[in-house]
C-alpha cells in the first residue's frame, strides 16, 4: 500500500531529513520533537478551534503589540457565570463573563504544548472559581477564605494573628470533641449551593483519620461536577460523597483538605471532558502502558547511525530553542539574589541568564 506522510499543522515545519515512524494504521508521521515551530495568531486559533470542553469557559486567542510581529500571542479563558452584584428587574441574577490571566504563547512553542497550555489555563481558571465558591459564614457574614484576592502584603503583616489559637483549630481534641466541632463548621459551610454532612469519621491503623462526607447537592449549582445528572434526578438522589484523610484532629487541616478535594473534583472533570479533535488526552481511561509504548517508538529515532548528520542538526536546533527562552534580567537587587542562588549549583555557562 502507499504510505502518506501525516499532514503537518499550520506553524509546523519538519527539520531537514527528519526521521519518520510508521503508525499502527500504516501511515507515516514525523514526531513533534523533529519539527520546528513558528506559530502565528492564525495557527494558534486553528489549534484552539479543535479543542472542546465546556461552553461556559470560552478560550480566546489574542495578540498584543505590533500586528506584523508574531510575539505577544496569548491565550485567555473566559468564565460565564452569575453576577453576584446585579440582578434583572424581576430579581433574578444576571449572567456575566469574567476573564482569567493571560497565558503567553511563544511562536516556537510545540503545538502539543500550546494545547496543554489551554488545558492548564482551564484548570487554573476553574480552580479560581472553585476557591470562591466555598463559603464560610462568619459573624453573620459570608466569607470566601480560600479565594485568590486576599491582600497578601496585608496578610504578611498579620502573621501572628493568622497562626491563631491551636485550641480553636481543634488540635489536641478528643474524637468526640472534634466530631462536635465538625458539625459546627459544616453547618456554616456552603459550596456552589451544596451543603456537607458528616457520614463517618474513624481512626485508621495508620494513625490517620478517615472522613467521609455526604454532599447535599443543589440543582442550581454552576459547576457540572456538582450538578445532578439524569439518573440522580429520576431517582431523586440529590447527594454525592467525598472522602479524605486527616493527619490530626485539626479544623484548619479539615478545611484545607476539603478545599483540596473540591479542586481535585474540578481537575478530574477537565481530565475527562477536555478534548482535542475528539481525543480526551488526559482521561484516566487512556492506557498508560500504550502511551509508554508509543513514546518509546518515537523518542529515539535520531540515534539511528545513518542519521548522524541529522542528529547534529537536531541538537543545534534544540540548543537555539533553549537559548531563546533564557531571560535577560535587569541589574538590581533581584538579579543579585538570583545570582547568589545560581552560584550554589554552578549550572552550565551557556544556560545562564544574559546578565550573567
Amino acid at each position: 500500500m502507499t504510505l502518506a506522510i501525516e499532514t503537518l499543522l499550520a506553524g509546523e515545519t519538519a527539520l531537514d531529513n527528519a526521521p519518520k515512524t510508521e503508525l499502527a494504521d500504516g501511515r507515516l508521521c514525523i514526531p513533534q520533537h523533529y519539527l520546528s515551530y513558528n506559530h502565528t495568531l492564525q495557527s494558534v486559533e486553528a489549534l484552539v478551534l479543535d479543542i472542546e470542553y465546556d461552553p461556559r469557559y470560552p478560550v480566546f486567542v489574542s495578540k498584543e503589540g505590533d500586528n506584523q510581529s508574531q510575539t505577544g500571542l496569548y491565550i485567555q479563558v473566559g468564565i460565564i457565570g452569575v453576577d453576584n452584584y446585579q440582578a434583572t428587574n424581576n430579581g433574578e441574577a444576571e449572567t456575566k463573563i469574567v476573564y482569567g490571566r493571560k497565558w503567553r504563547v511563544e511562536p516556537q512553542l510545540p503545538s502539543s504544548e500550546i494545547i496543554q497550555t489551554v488545558f492548564l489555563a482551564l484548570k487554573k481558571a476553574r480552580e479560581h472559581e472553585v476557591r470562591e465558591l466555598l463559603r464560610l459564614e462568619h459573624n453573620q457574614k459570608t466569607t470566601t477564605p480560600f479565594n485568590n484576592h486576599h491582600d497578601l502584603p496585608l496578610l504578611a503583616h498579620s502573621q501572628q494573628r493568622l497562626k491563631g489559637d491551636q485550641n480553636e483549630n481543634g488540635s489536641g481534641s478528643t474524637i468526640a470533641e472534634f466530631n462536635q466541632q465538625l458539625d459546627q463548621v459544616l453547618s456554616i459551610l456552603n459550596y456552589d449551593g451544596s451543603r456537607f454532612e458528616l457520614m463517618s469519621f474513624m481512626r485508621r491503623p495508620s494513625g490517620q483519620y478517615l472522613i467521609e462526607l455526604i454532599v447535599k447537592q443543589d440543582p442550581s449549582s454552576q459547576l457540572k461536577e456538582m450538578q445532578l445528572n439524569e439518573t440522580q434526578l429520576s431517582e431523586m438522589k440529590q447527594q454525592g460523597f467525598i472522602s479524605f484523610f486527616l493527619g490530626e484532629l485539626n479544623i484548619n487541616q479539615f478545611l484545607h483538605q476539603l478545599m483540596q478535594q473540591l479542586i481535585v473534583l474540578s481537575d478530574r472533570h477537565i481530565d475527562e471532558n477536555f478534548s482535542y479533535r475528539g481525543f480526551t488526552r488526559f482521561s484516566w481511561n487512556n492506557s498508560v502502558e500504550a502511551i509508554a509504548e508509543i513514546s518509546a517508538e518515537v523518542r529515539q529515532l535520531h540515534k539511528d547511525e545513518t542519521l548522524n548528520n541529522f542528529h547534529q542538526h537536531w541538537q543545534k536546533t534544540n540548543y537555539e530553542t533553549d537559548r531563546s527562552r533564557i531571560p535577560t534580567p535587569a541589574p538590581g537587587e533581584l538579579w543579585d539574589k538570583i545570582h547568589q542562588q545560581l552560584k550554589q549549583f554552578s549550572p552550565q555557562k551557556h544556560t545562564l541568564p544574559a546578565s550573567a
